[in-house]
């Protein structure tokens, strides 16, 4: 099509649900926010994709904030400027389908997990990690699980919780919701956000070496440039967090984090 019929569209990973209504909204790709996120909440005119069935059909579906929540996938997309909200969603729908391949439902039965605890485990890694630390974030995740520890993840409070704080306090870790992984084991309800397909990648290939030589603590180093420390155990870790948490009162302030 000629250029005044169409227009890009660049959906960036470890946006939510929120994130990309609210930029479709700005750009003026849709004009009521409320009606496009109802149709995330149910995914119900979205069942024709394998992936939003299963969700649909799962037990999880009615505990979740959004189904479509880590479906709709990060890229740069060309649109019609009269593209609906439903071509809209069906696009970023679509190309969940083009990322997630073959090998990778192969890869994720050998791990005994289905597409949808990858696309969540992998939702949790990209809001946790730079790129470079995708896959030792895996290792400590899939480590966990396999101990049946709590994930302990920072990032499922935020998504239930909105504060953009690091620091934590007591009261955001006793938030009560099935999104919250410090009370709740395994993994959350569903994804809590778009994952890239390196986050899916290290979601299906954790670190080996760091899954054998067992790690199961991080946190963060340094808040501008995203580096972790990682524990093995949890006085390590208890050790680490108090030379960090400093660091991360100070971002707080610096940033006004609410």
């Amino acid at each position: 099509g000629s250029a005044t019929n169409e227009r890009t569209i660049t959906i960036i990973p470890g946006w939510t649900v929120e994130n990309i209504a609210d930029y479709l909204l700005a750009d003026g790709v849709i004009t009521d926010r409320a009606a496009f996120l109802e149709k995330c909440r149910s995914g119900q005119d979205f069942a024709a994709y394998y992936y939003v069935d299963e969700v649909l059909k799962s037990g999880s579906a009615a505990q979740r904030k959004y189904v479509l929540e880590g479906y709709l996938s990060p890229d740069t997309f060309e649109i019609y400027s009269n593209a609906s909200p439903d071509d809209i969603l069906r696009r970023l729908l679509s190309q969940t389908e083009a990322v997630y391949k073959e090998p990778m439902h192969e890869r994720a039965g050998e791990l005994g997990m289905s597409m949808d605890q990858v696309i969540t485990l992998a939702s949790l890694i990209e809001k946790e990690a730079k790129t470079g630390d995708f896959a030792r974030v895996s290792a400590v995740f899939h480590g966990r699980l396999r101990q049946n520890m709590a994930l302990g993840s920072d990032v499922t409070i935020k998504y239930i919780s909105g504060t953009s704080r690091m620091a934590l306090t007591g009261s955001d870790l006793a938030l009560d919701s099935p999104y919250n992984t410090y009370q709740h084991k395994g993994l959350p309800p569903g994804p809590i956000c778009s994952p890239s397909p390196a986050a899916i990648q290290a979601a299906l290939y954790p670190d080996e070496d760091f899954l054998k030589e067992g790690y199961l603590y991080f946190c963060s180093k340094n808040p501008d440039t995203g580096e972790l420390h990682f524990s093995k155990t949890l006085a390590e870790h208890e050790y680490a967090v108090s030379i960090y948490a400093p660091l991360w009162e100070a971002h707080d302030k610096r940033t006004n984090a609410q």
